[in-house]
């Protein structure tokens, strides 16, 4: 079939509104709008069928008049016929002329919101979806345009052109979704991603917010109506500054691994990404955030480095936590005194020493019970007491140093009280390196 009798094919079946005629043929003469394109192409017809006023020649122009030809329609009324009103568009329902509406709603729903770069998305309802394509097999037409990107395409042109922002498909600001059947506008901020590093002071501190086992977060008289097990973290303490500045909802913190709750995390700190939630301001001075966190947080933890980061980099940081070398202080409490003979055994035995270590009956309630792997490279021994020595561990990332010390009834292979046959607790664990696996950009 020609280009006309796709075309005629098309309109006396149905009527079509410029925008949905030319979007059947939007590869062709490219430089224009599917608007103008489908425009053309009716007036076209009207040209062609005009000069022979025949029965069947007026019933394609009273097609065209059907679609919203204005051609069509002077042409009919020229010759004192009485055209046809104007139908609503078989395919979108004549939504496409609200582009201009649809617009001014999205750009009012982002009034407050700090944004550079923005993704348009338009949802189509499934029923709309199926008659277009019904359409297109009937008429075999393949250069066609689908619904939803002319709306994205010209709603965004709409933005742009009236706020300085510009389209980003692969990390934009701001996701918008506009429904034009219903007028509905949603919107997805993008959150902001921090890196850094944070050191924790104190011994009763968790790294992420722990809910309330007994109430799941509710409130209830064990957690004094708090929801939670313990009223600080280090998130919650990084978030109070962070979501503040950032006009956000909340935070949430990414760790490169985490240590006890009863143990510090001293030397340069552990990695982190924060991730604040629905921010309403982008443009954040992170050496301002970085001073405030830390008097707000003063004695309790500290960051230091922050950086911006991206999605990306949240993965790195968990993923390569386990990878990481680390170093642990620990104070170790014997059963039995402890003699130099014995340390020096420790420390030898547990030179580049493999541990199996199943999960530890402590955590073995939220972690899967399997044996893992773990090196131990060196071990380095103080004696502080008759039965108290320090300890110095390097050793691989998720490596349980407390069951190093104590075996966990067996768990842990070799263990500290296993190598001396003195049974060991450790009474005090500091994270003082880690020696971060470095994150490389992608471009």
């Amino acid at each position: 079939m020609t280009l006309q009798e796709k075309a005629l094919k098309l309109l006396k079946d149905n009527p079509l509104c410029d925008y949905c005629l030319g979007r059947q043929f939007s590869n062709l003469a490219t430089g224009t709008t599917n608007l103008n394109r489908g425009m053309t192409i009716k007036d076209f017809l009207v040209l062609e069928f005009s000069t022979d006023l025949s029965e069947e020649n007026l019933s394609i122009l009273q097609c065209l008049s059907r679609s919203g030809s204005v051609l069509a329609k002077k042409l009919l009324l020229k010759n004192e016929i009485q055209s046809e009103e104007t139908m609503r568009c078989y395919i979108c329902e004549d939504s496409l002329e609200t582009i201009d509406a649809l617009a001014e709603l999205v750009i009012l729903q982002s009034e407050g919101c700090e944004f550079h770069t923005f993704l348009m998305g338009t949802f189509i309802p499934k029923a709309i979806q199926e008659r277009e394509v019904e359409l297109k097999a009937q008429v075999d037409v393949k250069q066609t345009e689908l619904l939803k990107q002319e709306f994205n395409r010209n709603i965004g042109k709409k933005i742009s052109g009236r706020i300085p922002v510009t389209t980003d498909f692969k990390s934009p600001n701001i996701v918008f979704e506009v429904n034009p059947f219903t007028q509905d506008i949603s919107m997805r901020i993008t959150s902001l991603y921090i890196y850094g590093k944070y050191k924790k002071f104190l011994r009763i501190l968790p790294q992420t917010k722990w809910p309330c086992r007994k109430c799941r977060g509710k409130g209830c008289k064990e957690c004094n109506n708090t929801g939670k097990k313990y009223p600080e973290s280090v998130e919650e303490l990084i978030e109070v500054e962070a979501i503040q500045l950032a006009k956000a909802d909340k935070g949430t913190l990414h760790g490169g691994g985490r240590e006890d709750i009863d143990a510090l995390m001293l030397g340069t700190g552990r990695p982190f990404v924060f991730e604040i939630v629905n921010p309403h301001i982008r443009s954040l001075d992170l050496k301002d955030l970085e001073e405030k966190i830390n008097v707000h947080t003063k004695n309790k933890i500290e960051v230091q480095n922050l950086r911006w980061s991206s999605r990306k980099e949240v993965v790195h940081v968990k993923s390569s936590a386990e990878k990481a070398i680390k170093k642990y202080r620990a104070l170790v409490e014997f059963s039995n005194p402890i003699t130099g003979e014995d340390m020096k055994k420790i420390e030898k035995e547990l030179q580049n020493k493999v541990l199996q270590q199943r999960t530890p009956n402590r955590v073995s309630h939220r972690r899967a019970d399997k044996i893992r792997k773990k090196k131990v490279y060196t071990v380095k021994c103080i004696k502080k007491g008759e039965t108290e020595i320090e300890m110095v561990v390097k050793c691989d990332g998720g490596c349980y140093v407390k069951e190093l010390i104590s075996g966990d009834k067996g768990r842990t292979k070799p263990s500290i009280s296993e190598i001396v046959m003195n049974d060991a607790i450790c009474t005090e664990l500091d994270v003082i390196e880690i020696d971060e696996i470095p994150y490389i950009q992608e471009d």
